[in-house]
């Protein structure tokens, strides 16, 4: 039986609702009554009661729980020693100097990259982060955002690609071009009055940016990538340059504030 059930078995208590438990901990309603039913398995009695008023607990059911809640309370101080290190999760195409301001305060900080903001929030859902920075997504509930700063998107094609030769590259020439982009939702740029409509554009998407550099590197095809991504690139096979009133924008996620501030005040201090 996973640790993780434990909690799942006391938000069903507190909740008195599958439904209600499920939403919190960010999983199925099938998924926590199947857990429900490997910790009845487990200790070899039914936990709960389904009521016109919701989920109850039977008779052994509320014996377990006072049996647990010492359990809990000590899984809960043991996760605790560790609430001086904030655990990040971060996009992996993030910038590199603010990247390199957490980097010195690893005693502080903790970073879990990942592909995705979507994929981030998910474990910060689950309790498993306890902060998140990405691209800015449709908010979840419970969760707490805080706009940081918006970056560009540069285009990038070949040396080779017939647009170095153009002096000006405007709307018009943007709009005849075939573009590789990470498959959603690895790519969420929003484009700001330039005038090019994103679901008209020639797109292929592909599964990493590596790919998409190889791509281009030997066809007449662009790119778009964040600012960012493109310091860690050899410039010498591309030529990179900003794209019009092309951003994302970056955020901050958690489920408590506290954690926001405490972040802020730890970048603060690394630069005192």
């Amino acid at each position: 039986m996973e640790v993780d059930y434990l909690e799942d078995l006391f938000s069903v208590v507190e909740s008195k609702s599958y439904n209600k438990a499920a939403f919190e901990r960010n999983i199925s309603t099938p998924g926590i009554k199947k857990r429900i039913a490997q910790i009845e398995q487990y200790f070899g009695y039914k936990i709960f009661d389904a009521t016109p008023r919701g989920v109850s607990l039977t008779n052994e059911g509320l014996k377990l729980y006072e049996g647990l809640k010492s359990v809990k309370q000590q899984i809960d101080y043991l996760k605790n020693q560790d609430t001086d290190v904030l655990k990040v999760g971060i996009i992996s195409n993030f910038p590199l100097d603010k990247l390199h301001k957490m980097n010195n305060q690893n005693e502080r900080i903790r970073l879990f990259p990942a592909n995705s903001t979507e994929e981030l929030i998910n474990n910060l859902q689950q309790h498993k982060l306890d902060l998140v920075i990405g691209e800015q997504i449709e908010l979840q509930e419970g969760v707490y955002y805080e706009y940081w700063f918006e970056e560009p998107y540069e285009l990038v094609f070949s040396k080779q690609h017939a647009l170095n030769e153009i002096n000006h590259i405007d709307a018009e020439v943007l709009a005849q071009q075939h573009y590789y982009l990470l498959e959603p939702p690895g790519d969420t740029f929003n484009f700001k009055n330039n005038n090019i409509n994103p679901q008209k554009m020639d797109l292929s998407y592909v599964k990493d940016r590596e790919s998409i550099l190889n791509f281009i590197a030997t066809s007449e095809s662009v790119a778009i990538c964040p600012q960012s991504y493109m310091e860690k690139v050899n410039s010498d096979m591309y030529t990179h340059i900003k794209l019009p009133n092309a951003s994302r924008t970056i955020g901050i996620y958690s489920k408590k504030e506290k954690h926001i501030n405490n972040f802020h005040s730890i970048l603060k201090e690394n630069t005192k």
